[in-house]
């Protein structure tokens, strides 16, 4: 089968395609056949050594797949059976075939698409415990989006308006402002002007209600800044490269919190709320009430062009590389 590998850390190491041999599948686990994986900046950030998590040297990298389910360990109870289609999270993806738990493959739909289903979870299922169970985020409030056309962010801006949001979308150029729009939002803001002015204009005397911000830097002080009385900035992470750096006497000022997110730390520590979150996002997808973005799908010999299309600052929507056999 093939496989992408990560053998060593170092700037001239890259993320390799090998052939190694299909994993057993032990008792209570499910093998799937992977037909699609997603490309996230957290994958590429890890493979390369640059997150704070290091694994061990040789690893499998990668974190969101869809596939079929192709074989079943003793002790499977049935809910699954040999040609389903399913999804799901978990580290080393990046596999034509992968073992995992029974508990951790989720079904699909006979009629869901592989590539969009592949790249369906990490997302949604951040963007839903982000904005409801971090953020209390309230139907009439208005949610403030950043980086609104990357996979958090787009999947964010779907989420608040099911939520019953108010939102405005922050992003850089005129087609991912489209995009945003296409996606549900409200209101557009263009990040390379004077933003802060244009959020409070958009907002109005209340101010941003929820802030969700996947970028970091300077965008994290600048969209403080909006933030109404009793507003709440959502950190999910640091997309723009950089940490921004807060002065604590804003959050006095305006009755503000910041509030972490990880839904990673989450899934480990709260798993019964992850499960129905997770639950919700798959029936808001199987209604058609949600749908990701993806711009660029190629075969998985490809992988290095994939990877240096999720890098592109200027493009947007998730990139999904498939294996042999699919998608279908």
């Amino acid at each position: 089968m093939k496989t992408l590998l990560v053998r060593g850390y170092g700037a001239d190491d890259k993320i390799r395609l090998e052939d190694t041999s299909i994993p057993e599948v032990a008792a209570g686990q499910v093998r799937i056949k992977v037909r699609a994986c997603g490309v996230s900046f957290v994958d590429l950030l890890l493979a390369r050594g640059g997150y704070q998590i290091k694994p061990p040297t040789p690893f499998v990298p990668g974190s969101e797949f869809s596939g079929v389910v192709d074989a079943l360990g003793d002790g499977a109870d049935g809910r699954l059976a040999p040609g389903d289609r399913v999804c799901g999270t978990r580290m080393g993806a990046w596999s034509e075939y992968i073992c995992l738990p029974q508990e951790l493959v989720y079904p699909l739909p006979p009629q869901a698409d592989f590539v969009e289903a592949s790249v369906l979870l990490a997302p949604y299922l951040t963007s839903l415990y982000a904005l409801r169970s971090r953020g209390n985020l309230l139907r009439g409030e208005t949610l403030l989006v950043l980086g609104a056309t990357g996979s958090v962010g787009h999947a964010a801006v779907q989420i608040g308006k099911i939520l019953g949001a108010r939102v405005i979308a922050a992003a850089s150029t005129e087609a991912k402002r489209a995009a945003a729009m296409s996606a549900g939002a409200d209101a557009v803001v263009d990040t390379t002007g004077d933003w802060k002015a244009a959020v409070k204009a958009l907002a109005g005397p209340g101010g941003i209600d929820v802030v969700y911000d996947p970028i970091g830097g300077d965008a994290t002080d600048t969209a403080f800044r909006t933030l109404a009385w009793g507003g709440r900035h959502l950190m999910v992470g640091f997309a723009g490269g950089e940490i921004g750096a807060l002065k604590s006497n804003l959050s006095i000022v305006k009755g503000a919190s910041l509030v972490g997110v990880d839904a990673r730390q989450a899934g480990e520590r709260t798993p019964a709320l992850m499960n129905e979150l997770r639950t919700e996002v798959l029936a808001l997808y199987q209604q058609g009430r949600i749908r990701p973005l993806v711009s660029h799908v190629l075969p998985v010999e490809r992988f290095d062009e994939a990877a240096a299309k999720m890098n592109d600052r200027t493009g947007f929507g998730r990139v999904v590389f498939t294996f042999p056999d699919g998608p279908q």
